[in-house]
């Protein structure tokens, strides 16, 4: 492939020197005719990278083909390209240093319209948003407003629970430890929205490229990836999610279950997808019961002495479940005091 002529760029910046291969330039649309409007050009090329959308038989809305925006396709578009490549080159190579064969996603279409609207050449920004084609930042919050009200649902289920049934949900088998927490957490985060809520939130929009787009987020959101740097739409329902494992920590307690003592404590934010080490300026973590001084009586509970290995712990804590489980005829505050051990000695020896 030949390289394209220096004279493709009109400004004195460095402009890339060559196009993709497998697109060749069309050196008709080099310069912009003054006083065209460009927005049926615009629209058109939207319209083959976005224009086409397929629906399942659950009533989901896919891209069908390409469903991105870069400047592979812009250059084989017919809009203007002297004054694409530099504005493009200006927002990724000077402002960004990426590189200026970038690839959009279809949620950076804000990014796109931002390109194009440092452009000279005339368009119309309101007919291409009113087109369906491209995913603004209106189109998102709409998205993480219903996702939140969903997921608020979901807390609510618990939130109106009556004694006896929070009693049933909290302690299936009398005891409720971190793991149980995290799973619940993990699952009210998590769980895929119904095929009910998914056709409520595509109603929201007039195209099915936004409704794509929508579906999109709603499929990243059912992951625990997305949970670990939820966007900034979503502190407000983090917050409340850290404020439920709270409460949920306190029912169990308040319940005769059993919640372990670094769970969610007060000191600083105690998210359900946490790193386990604490962050930097933070306190250690809490000493259970008894505190150091009585590491030997720790040892005993589990029928060992001190200096005992972390194998001889584990295999010893797994031997005493068996015998002070609830469900296997132990009380609850024998296993009570074996968790405590074992938590011990795990936290705070090795």
């Amino acid at each position: 492939m030949k390289r394209a002529r220096a004279r493709t760029v009109t400004r004195p910046a460095p402009a890339p020197e060559s196009a993709p291969a497998s697109l060749p330039l069309r050196e008709c649309h080099d310069e912009a005719m003054p006083g065209k409007d460009y927005t049926p050009e615009i629209i058109e090329f939207l319209h083959s990278v976005h224009g086409d959308i397929r629906r399942d038989t659950h009533g989901d809305y896919f891209y069908g083909t390409v469903s991105t925006i870069s400047l592979h396709f812009l250059l084989h578009s017919r809009i203007p390209r002297k004054e694409l490549l530099w504005c493009w080159y200006q927002h990724f190579d000077r402002r960004h240093a990426e590189t200026i064969y970038q690839t959009l996603p279809p949620l950076a279409d804000g990014t796109f319209l931002a390109i194009l609207g440092a452009c000279a050449f005339a368009w119309d920004a309101e007919r291409v948003k009113e087109s369906g084609l491209v995913f603004l930042g209106e189109h998102r919050a709409e998205v993480y407003l219903a996702i939140e009200e969903a997921i608020d649902l979901r807390l609510d289920a618990y939130r109106t629970m009556s004694e006896a049934e929070l009693r049933v949900a909290l302690t299936p088998h009398d005891t409720w430890t971190d793991p149980h927490l995290r799973r619940l957490i993990h699952r009210i985060q998590c769980q895929p929205l119904a095929p009910p809520q998914r056709q409520a939130i595509y109603g929201l929009f007039g195209s099915d490229y936004v409704r794509a787009t929508a579906r999109h987020m709603m499929d990243a959101i059912a992951t625990e990836a997305f949970w670990k740097k939820p966007p900034p739409e979503l502190e407000a329902l983090e917050a409340r999610l850290i404020a439920f494992a709270r409460a949920m920590r306190d029912q169990a307690r308040r319940l005769g279950a059993y919640v372990s003592r670094d769970a969610f404590d007060e000191r600083g934010p105690a998210s359900p997808h946490a790193r386990r080490r604490p962050r930097p300026g933070w306190a250690a973590a809490p000493e259970p019961r008894g505190g150091r001084q009585h590491e030997a009586t720790h040892f005993a509970t589990l029928g060992l002495r001190p200096g005992a290995t972390l194998n001889d712990v584990k295999m010893a804590y797994r031997e005493k479940v068996k015998q002070h489980h609830p469900d296997q005829g132990g009380t609850v505050q024998d296993f009570l005091k074996l968790q405590e051990a074992y938590e011990f000695l795990l936290m705070h020896v090795y």
